[in-house]
């Protein structure tokens, strides 16, 4: 067995692990990083990625529909998917070849393979030559997470995850969706731009549980404008192969439906890979959902270790990740006033239309026992949205009635995933709604919609019809 010894040692090269990894090379630190599939981890593989490619495809169907109202005579157009996939395959050769290219530059040594911890200060990796036994002052654990299977619904050829999702031979005929978050709405309306059948059992009240029921509501009615059925309240309850295909038994409002179709996408969630890891070892034990506790730092009990990215508590996103990432490598090299703040984090949903929101709900707020003042704008009233033949949704802003700051920022419409940036710096910042409302946008620009709606707060908002 062979022994490396390295300044600090990172399990994983998703966004957690390869950001921390090439901010501790940035400071000084010799870093080897443990990866046992490609560089980019989930996210840049099979998750944010791939999956945003082939969104923009169906959008681009979409718009193709839309052809004839800007005057244009276009025929329907046929879908190549082995095409689509490997422009998908391309992009993200792309970015992970990017991340090998900064490795390189940087001096960090990608190791390729699957890690046990067997102490503090060691680890064992069984590479495709051998175990390599590596020594560090420094650990950070950034394993990411794994779909999560229900009973009965284990993953196969009929049965799919997101990885198969993004990796079809065909498009199937139609789909079964089970778990209406955020995965399987993003998904699903891809998938029923592209032509499929697409059919959604969630088994809380609404779609996209934790957004706002405003947004929602907007989601929901384009998802079944675009022949996408919706059954909340509802509970998958098991399959079978039915022909070519499978059919599948679910419980709605209390009743039995069968449902057939050409497959099954699971969307039930992920869960934390930290599962056989070794964490025992250092003193560390996983809650009973897998999640490692860490303190500002993101330092775990055990001194010298760390965890970022989906194994902490919260959101499973990989700019949270990063940002810990960042967080945990400034810690190691002692970066003074360096600490995880989770108050800002934005939540980006990539359905049609586009979902977003940072800070905190109207709900969130009134259970903080905090007096607000909402200010709404519509896209349909942008002139830019209307340009775009993308009006629907709307920008909601959640104020502290006492002094204006700005809370809360809520969206629904066309390229909210990057208008959020500005809120987020906002509430970051501790600006008022005044502040932004004062703020020059350009025009005509979608990023006005969130000025507007920040007048609107003080009942000033010059569009508005009331």
């Amino acid at each position: 067995m062979s022994k490396l010894q390295t300044d600090v040692v990172v399990l994983g090269a998703g966004p957690a692990g390869y950001v921390c990894a090439i901010r501790l090379a940035q400071y000084g630190k010799k870093v080897i990083c443990v990866e046992e599939d490609n560089l980019g981890g989930t996210c840049l593989n099979v998750g944010c990625i791939p999956s945003k490619a082939m969104i923009s495809a169906g959008h681009f169907m979409q718009s193709v529909q839309h052809a004839a109202d800007m005057g244009f005579t276009v025929g329907k157009p046929l879908l190549d998917m082995s095409k689509l996939v490997a422009w998908k395959d391309g992009i993200v050769k792309r970015l992970t070849g990017g991340i090998g290219m900064l490795f390189k530059k940087r001096k960090i040594e990608w190791l390729k393979g699957s890690a046990v911890i067997q102490g503090a200060n060691t680890v064992e990796v069984t590479t495709a030559d051998g175990k390599v036994t590596v020594e560090a002052r420094d650990l950070v654990l950034a394993t990411g997470s794994e779909p999560a299977t229900i009973p009965g619904f284990d993953f196969g050829d009929l049965v799919w995850s997101s990885t198969e999702a993004l990796q079809p031979t065909a498009l199937p005929a139609s789909m079964f969706i089970i778990g209406g978050g955020v995965i399987g709405m993003e998904l699903g309306m891809m998938y029923a731009q592209l032509g499929t059948e697409v059919t959604v059992v969630e088994f809380m009240d609404q779609i996209l549980p934790g957004a706002d029921p405003e947004l929602v509501k907007v989601v929901a009615r384009k998802a079944k404008k675009q022949g996408v059925k919706i059954h909340t309240k509802a509970a998958a309850k098991s399959w079978k192969k039915h022909g070519s295909g499978v059919q599948v038994q679910a419980e709605i409002n209390g009743k039995l439906q069968t449902f057939d179709a050409e497959c099954i996408l699971l969307t039930t969630g992920r869960k934390p890979r930290t599962a056989g890891l070794g964490v025992e070892k250092i003193g560390l034990k996983p809650d009973k959902h897998g999640f490692l506790e860490v303190d500002a730092q993101c330092q775990t009990r055990t001194p010298h270790v760390y965890a970022v990215g989906d194994i902490t508590h919260g959101p499973m996103l990989a700019h949270k990740g990063s940002a810990q990432g960042l967080v945990a490598a400034g810690a190691i090299c002692a970066k003074g006033g360096v600490a995880w703040d989770h108050k800002v984090v934005p939540a980006v949903i990539y359905t049609d239309p586009e979902i977003a929101w940072v800070g905190l709900s109207e709900a969130e707020a009134k259970d903080k026992g905090i007096e607000t003042k909402i200010g709404r704008f519509n896209f349909g009233a942008n002139g830019r949205a209307m340009s775009l033949h993308s009006t629907d949704g709307l920008v909601k802003v959640v104020t502290n009635a006492a002094d204006d700051s700005v809370l809360g920022v809520h969206m629904v419409g066309p390229n909210v995933t990057d208008l959020i940036a500005e809120a987020a710096l906002a509430i970051e910042s501790g600006l008022t709604a005044e502040d932004v409302a004062l703020t020059i946008h350009g025009h005509p620009t979608l990023s006005e919609v969130l000025m507007e709606a920040c007048e609107d707060v003080h009942g000033m908002c010059v569009h508005a019809a009331k």
